[in-house]
């Protein structure tokens, strides 16, 4: 007969990984070793039911949720919806199962008026949803309690069980170990403090009393105290004040080397994050891998699943936006009008719609030559996908949010292999650290708020005799108690930016002490200049007479001989626009009004025009267009009115996006002009302006003058019109035509410029002095100009 071992129950796998290594140190026989929860699921026999999945459950739900008095909830059943909402649901539920409340003893708390119509609507629910369960052969934690069997074969296989717990267990746990020590021998091993006292009130029901603040072992099969030894550890912390939250990252690593520096192991190291989201500050830079994070990285902080992301967000709303980022991560707008089904589709022709856009990030059918250990893990969950929703006929965008549900809980192992650990405080269970590193200590993180409970109130919770609020952040304080008295040395930093506060814990720790530290920022900004050193380039080849000009061209070479030389020698091209270009915009609306009508009658008449064109060309219909439109019918209004006072002067349309080219000083011009009226003896050129045109119509210190666009337009439409005048339109000032001053004298500046052109060979592209040039350049970065460097 087969001599029966101990079994080590523990709460972490990295406490089960501590233990196993000191057991190897150790002769004789060693002990199984198991984690807390896969020993209570070892425990449990469910009478051939299957535990239904986490996400076919809310389709399960949703359908029991279809009863009139259902809406007295006011939860939308659309499913995306009520995906969202379906998880408080169930922590209700579980909750209420695993403490053994029923909905009788909640009733008795007489919480508000509506109270008991809630609690009617919540257990119809359940019941409906345990039925439906029944049907398939499935259960559900929240029916667990109620029934299940002990695994006796497995219990038999120890002659003797130890518990090293840590945290909070609830009456059916409890039940479940007092169920075990009938059995056989169980021992639990606790530490006692002022913080746990929920615990110890759920002992004295099994007539166990603890000593307080004590490391304390008992048999719970005799309820009996088998060893009790105060607890006299102190704390040593040392306490740091930042302004800005970034400045963490800097006083955490310094820190770091401090304990280094005093001998303690970085292995046995820790730094907690009580808000996992620093880890993205951290890992930005610990540029020397000296991080190891246990918690890994998100699988939703890559590619494919963020393009999931907009995608989802784009067939809800086919935002432009939307659309852009989309073609930025690649996926063919195309495939996907043409791919995704308007009706509904099962999961398979999801998948494979998911592969054809290039976003399932695994090979369908070629299952042997996955390329990375995530692709392995989306694969995983890809068969689980298929083979739980085989059944199920659901719209695209809703089997995509259950995907992507499915997909936001794959993490990916950190394999950097850097010494000092990086983990939330969960995770520090049954685990002891030399050395400790806390951040983010401030009110509202530490301990974390627990999410608002959406049907119980903390005095309907105490009444009941469930865990309230404060239970539950009591708990989170033993964690953190536990870990810095194990500690030799401690550092706990937290921030004041945004008025934040030291969480009160820091008081009730006795730790009222701080230091306001300036952390060293040269460890995060000490990265040298990314640019390369350009000296200025040469052009040495240059014939102003091999070129067509334009007045754009020709204003750019004379303001910035940098900015010429990476548009139209290098030929760079400017980051397309994603906004919607107003000036442009408003070009193409105005080259529309007049290509049928050459000129109006009345204002009712071109206002009525002007404003189905501008519906037509903006078929976009979100909020933003429509304010957009909205905002310039009212700035044209002015517009209007000056324009049929134009026309009733005489004036008519001539031409519109007037293209030309032709010589001015022996070089060759191109351009396009906005528009040519004429009336029975004159020809007047117009330039729309929807800005400022002071500086086309500066009067004084004409030599800096660069922009000689009207001028252009002068010297090559005077021997094609007669009586030729030019003025710029100002579409948002009451549509005013003001007639170019100083034509004469600008375009004699054009002239000598223009010789000048003729005479240079080569030139050195040397940046612009103006730096307000700069402000608006598409090459500010290549130049290390503007405000943002």
């Amino acid at each position: 007969m087969l001599s029966r071992s101990e079994l080590h129950v523990y709460p972490t796998s990295r406490a089960l990984r501590e233990v196993s290594t000191a057991f190897k140190q150790e002769e004789g026989f060693l002990p199984t070793l198991m984690r807390m929860d896969e020993f209570e699921n070892r425990l449990i026999l469910l009478d051939g039911k299957t535990q239904v999945d986490a996400l076919q459950r809310i389709l399960f739900l949703r359908e029991a949720a279809k009863f009139e008095a259902f809406e007295g909830l006011n939860f939308d059943l659309e499913l995306i919806r009520f995906f969202t909402r379906s998880d408080a649901i169930f922590k209700f539920y579980e909750e209420l199962a695993a403490e053994g409340i029923g909905f009788n003893r909640l009733r008795e708390a007489d919480a508000y008026a509506e109270f008991d119509a809630h609690l009617d609507i919540l257990e119809q629910l359940l019941e409906n949803y345990h039925k439906i369960l029944l049907a398939r052969g499935l259960t559900d934690k929240a029916f667990i309690p109620a029934a299940y069997e002990i695994n006796e074969g497995f219990i038999q296989n120890y002659q003797k069980i130890e518990i090293h717990l840590e945290g909070y267990l609830s009456r059916f746990e409890l039940e479940l170990l007092q169920k075990v020590s009938q059995n056989i021998q169980l021992i639990i091993h606790y530490n006692t403090s002022r913080f746990n006292k929920k615990m110890l009130e759920r002992f004295a029901e099994y007539d166990i009393v603890f000593p307080e603040n004590a490391e304390v072992s008992i048999d719970f099969s005799s309820k009996s105290i088998l060893k009790s030894v105060t607890n006299t550890a102190k704390i040593n912390v040392n306490t740091f004040k930042v302004g800005e939250r970034s400045e963490q990252v800097a006083l955490a690593f310094e820190k770091i080397e401090v304990l280094v520096q005093k001998g303690i192991d970085p292995e046995k190291m820790v730094m907690i994050l009580p808000d996992e989201s620093f880890k993205a500050y951290l890992s930005i830079y610990d540029k020397l891998n000296n991080l190891n994070f246990a918690m890994g990285y998100d699988y939703s902080d890559g590619r494919v699943y963020k393009s999931l992301e907009v995608l989802s967000r784009y067939l809800g709303s086919f935002e432009k936006d939307d659309r852009y980022l989309l073609q930025k991560y690649g996926v063919d707008l195309e495939k996907v009008t043409e791919t995704i089904p308007s009706g509904v589709c099962n999961v398979i022709q999801f998948a494979q719609v998911l592969d054809e856009l290039g976003l399932l990030d695994i090979r369908l059918g070629d299952e042997e030559n996955k390329e990375s250990p995530s692709n392995e893990r989306v694969y995983e969950k890809y068969l689980q996908f298929i083979h739980t929703f085989h059944e199920e006929q659901l719209r695209f965008k809703e089997w995509l949010y259950i995907w992507m549900k499915a997909l936001s809980k794959i993490t990916i192992d950190d394999v950097r292999g850097g010494k000092v650990t990086v983990m939330g405080v969960l995770e520090t269970r049954g685990v002891s650290f030399d050395g400790v590193v806390i951040v983010d200590f401030n009110e509202g993180i530490v301990p974390a708020s627990s999410s608002k409970d959406q049907f119980l109130n903390s005095s309907v919770r105490a009444f009941s005799g469930l865990p309230t609020r404060s239970d539950r952040e009591s708990l989170q304080k033993q964690y953190y108690k536990r870990l810095l008295e194990q500690s030799k040395e401690a550092v706990i930093i937290y921030c004041s930016s945004e008025n934040r506060l030291p969480s009160k814990f820091l008081y009730e720790l006795g730790l009222q002490q701080f230091s306001e530290s300036e952390a060293s920022l040269e460890l995060l900004y000490n990265e040298p200049k990314q640019t390369v050193e350009q000296q200025d380039p040469v052009v040495e080849s240059f014939d102003a007479k091999a070129i067509t000009w334009s007045a754009s061209r020709l204003k750019t070479f004379l303001e910035c001989k940098r900015k010429y030389y990476y548009r139209y020698i290098q030929k760079i091209e400017a980051k397309k626009e994603e906004e919607l270009n107003e000036g442009a915009f408003l070009h193409e609306l105005l080259e529309y009004l007049f290509k049928e009508q050459n000129h109006y009658f009345t204002a009712e008449e071109m206002e009525e025009k002007l404003y189905r064109l501008m519906d037509q060309l903006l078929i976009d219909n979100d909020a933003k267009t429509n304010y957009q439109k909205l905002l310039w019918k009212e700035k044209l209004k002015g517009f209007i009115n000056s324009q049929i006072t134009h026309f009733e002067s005489g004036w008519e349309v001539v031409e519109r996006e007037k293209e030309f080219v032709g010589e001015i000083g022996g070089l060759r011009f191109k351009g396009r002009i906005d528009r040519i009226d004429q009336d029975a003896t004159r020809t007047l050129v117009l330039d729309y302006k929807s800005g400022s045109t002071a500086e086309a119509q500066k009067s004084r210190n004409l030599e800096t003058l660069k922009d000689f666009q009207m001028s252009i337009y002068h010297q090559i439409l005077q021997s094609k019109y007669q009586n030729i005048s030019l003025a710029f339109v100002k579409l948002f000032e009451d549509g005013m035509i003001e007639e170019i001053t100083s034509l004469e004298a600008k375009n004699e500046l054009l002239a000598e410029h223009i010789i000048e052109l003729k005479q240079t060979t080569s030139f050195v592209a040397q940046k612009c002095e103006k730096l307000s040039t700069c402000t608006y350049c598409e090459f500010a970065l290549m130049c290390e100009r503007g405000e943002y460097l």
